[in-house]
């Protein structure tokens, strides 16, 4: 597990999410265990923001519908491109049953990126 102090080290651009203390990140490795991606994830009580960062012109921010015994989760809400505009898009998105927040599914569960975002 990656520490907020060392993602903010790696990308001072986290530092505007909202309850960014309450983020927990996570270096995923490749094959030769060298860094490929940071990994984030911010729960809420039904659904979960996820962020991964190749670099500071690659990023992926979704917005998961977590599954329940009466309902399928998944995707409501995807946004890649550089690292500013994906943490600016992450940092607008409303908090889950606010006003404007997504709540449609719009990609079936389970989801984990390809990592190939181009």
């Amino acid at each position: 597990m990656t520490g907020i102090d060392e993602a903010l080290q790696l990308y001072p651009e986290l530092a505007v999410l909202l309850g960014l203390s309450l983020w927990t990140f996570w270096s995923l490795t490749g094959a030769a265990g060298r860094q490929e991606w940071l990994f984030g994830v911010l729960n809420w009580p039904e659904h979960s923001d996820a962020l991964w960062i190749a670099d500071r012109h690659e990023a992926l921010a979704v917005r998961l519908l977590v599954d329940s015994p009466d309902r399928r989760g998944g995707v409501v809400w995807r946004y890649s491109g550089t690292l500013a505009a994906t943490v600016e898009a992450l940092r607008s998105l409303p908090a889950p049953g606010e006003p404007g927040a997504p709540h449609r599914v719009v990609q079936a569960g389970p989801f984990w990126p390809s990592l190939d975002l181009r």
